[in-house]
């Protein structure tokens, strides 16, 4: 068996850089090196390389003899050492703050492991050990990886990449929950208040989860939370989480359900993806996307329960969570995408089109997030298994039997055939003849439909106006952001980033916007002065009626049936 002992080391913190090391002890006459260009979790070519430098490799001991490195291609390294044990030094980049790369700064370094170290393309077994070096200025080594201290070991090369590191000087605090060991790290400063909340209140959460599924499948697990004005995002992994948040609104009650929320996610991760997965993803190829249709398993399955396990811990009230879901569908309603992609659209192309939304200003019109999407699908599926079961069956019955016979039965993944093929076994509910449409066919879901099961309704009023159309304001002018083609006709001229300056012969501004509008009423016709690259031209809207107010309420005269529903689905206790 190969040995790889990997070692990171001081190169100059203040400009964003470590040097990492690998010795390697193989038979191999010749070794290819890799870096990935994608991260599990996160579903884009990143291409990582393009932070690689200063590339050398010799061999081991007194000699130290230069051997040559032969660039295969833009993330592979081919070194010939005909045997002997040899050394690859290289210099690394890291100034991306966010959870999916690496950043290194004298306050702390994040540690991410595809974007950071290099592995034998065939992936072979190999004895893995990692060092940091002491002469880096931080007194803690956090990671999910075997060990203690500064010196950790890996079991395979899956784990090695899957287990990101932070360098601190910030100690963790731990909880116990389901017989699992929790630590969580707070890397920046978190109100006392909140500090003091968040142990008992992610207690409560973890071991929810993990009593619905019978247990904890690890003795340990890590919650890193990076803190700073701005920051969201979360991203899973095997045994932990990498966390980022904005310390500030933590210290509202809305900003904190929603923390709460991100960790929730991130943890239920843990079986949802992590050993409940669709079949593509994994064992990784971790050169080239790995597609799958069934990323509305992975992430909105997770995106459902991550705030249902706050309402069945009490941490959201129903009414809350109902606000939640009202969100989640007027996204989807107000973007034309529903009409242009399905649920398994959204996830094959994601490498693609969703992770590119930032760079896309027309994606709303023609893409929807497999999050929020597949959320609504699960919300749907769990009301349509406690109807048809009367009460006796859910969704994380489903996900048990996927848990119990794809991950500890067959270890593997499942297809979207053994999915619906489980939801049946587990529940007698045939859930592809009542949802199979909402997967390949870009339909709405009718969500009020099955709300309906457990006495709920949806209420609209407050009628106002729609623009059909987003700005953004630049020095007190405002800049056409977003077009919404489901709202604006399209016989109306308008486009992203043509400057609005007059609404019916009256100059407009951030200031006078709202006041503005309030003269103007549904089916208006009014004429818009416009700046299209420096030309001024003139446009005719015709405004459309919004209702401004739209939201879930409990019928007042529930059936038996929708009461005792009503009471299962809201009662704490996902296993209740």
């Amino acid at each position: 068996m190969s040995k790889f002992h990997f070692s990171v080391q001081e190169y100059q913190l203040s400009g964003h850089y470590l040097q990492v090391e690998i010795e390697i002890v193989s038979p191999k006459k010749e070794i290819q090196l890799s870096l990935p260009v994608w991260s599990p979790g996160s579903y884009m070519v990143r291409d990582y390389s393009r932070h690689i430098h200063k590339m050398e490799a010799f061999l081991s001991g007194k000699n130290g003899k230069r051997l040559e490195i032969e660039s295969i291609g833009l993330d592979v390294w081919s070194i010939r050492s005909e045997g002997e044990s040899f050394k690859v030094r290289y210099v690394v980049y890291g100034f991306d703050y966010s959870v999916r790369s690496n950043y290194f700064t004298t306050e702390f370094c994040l540690l991410h492991p595809p974007s950071l170290f290099l592995y034998p393309k065939d992936l072979e077994k190999a004895e893995i050990t990692l060092e940091i070096s002491n002469i880096l200025p931080f007194k803690y080594c956090h990671s999910g990886l075997e060990g203690k201290g500064k010196k950790r070991t890996a079991s395979s090369w899956d784990e090695f990449l899957d287990c990101p590191i932070l360098l601190s000087n910030r100690p963790t605090q731990s909880f116990r929950a389901g017989e699992c060991d929790h630590d969580i790290v707070l890397e920046g400063e978190l109100h006392k208040s909140v500090i003091k909340s968040l142990i008992p209140d992610l207690q409560k959460i973890t071991g929810e989860q993990i009593a619905a599924f019978g247990g904890a499948p690890n003795a340990r697990y890590l919650f890193i939370l990076i803190l700073s004005e701005g920051a969201y995002g979360g991203l899973e992994h095997l045994n932990s989480s990498v966390n980022m948040y904005d310390p500030l609104k933590a210290l509202s009650k809305d900003g904190y359900a929603k923390l709460l929320e991100l960790l929730s996610h991130e943890y239920f991760h843990l079986w949802n993806v992590k050993r409940i997965r669709p079949i593509e993803l994994g064992p990784f190829d971790y050169q080239k996307p790995n597609l799958t249709r069934e990323l509305w398993i992975a992430e909105g399955i997770t995106s459902f329960y991550d705030a249902y396990f706050l309402l069945k811990t009490k941490h959201l009230s129903p009414e809350a969570y109902l606000i939640k879901v009202m969100e989640d569908l007027q996204s989807l309603e107000k973007s034309e995408g529903e009409a242009w992609m399905s649920l398994e659209d959204s996830s094959y192309t994601a490498w693609t089109k969703f992770y590119n939304r930032p760079n896309d200003p027309n994606a709303h019109n023609t893409g929807i997030s497999y999050y929020v999407k597949g959320g609504v699908l699960a919300l749907a599926m769990d009301l349509y298994l406690l109807s048809e079961t009367s009460g006796k069956r859910r969704l994380i019955d489903v996900m048990n039997e996927l848990y119990r016979t794809y991950h500890l039965g067959k270890k593997r993944g499942f297809t979207k055939t053994e999915f619906f093929q489980s939801a049946k076994k587990s529940t007698g509910v045939d859930l592809k003849l009542e949802f199979g449409e909402y997967l390949n066919k870009p339909i709405p879901i009718p969500i009020e439909t099955y709300l309906a099961k457990i006495g709920i309704h949806r209420l609209n009023s407050n009628p106002g106006i729609e623009l059909g159309f987003a700005t953004r304001e630049d020095r007190g002018n405002l800049y056409i952001s977003k077009v919404d083609w489901k709202i604006l006709d399209a016989s109306t001229d308008l486009s992203q980033g043509d400057e609005w300056i007059a609404l019916g012969g009256t100059r407009i501004h951030s200031g006078n916007r709202k006041d503005l509008l309030k003269l103007y009423k549904p089916g208006d016709k009014v004429e818009l002065l416009i700046s299209r690259r420096g030309h001024i031209q003139k446009r005719k809207l015709k405004l459309s009626k919004r209702l401004q107010t739209s939201q879930f309420k409990f019928v007042e005269e529930p059936s038996e049936v929708q009461k005792r529903l009503k009471e299962i689905f809201f009662r704490p206790g996902i296993g209740s």
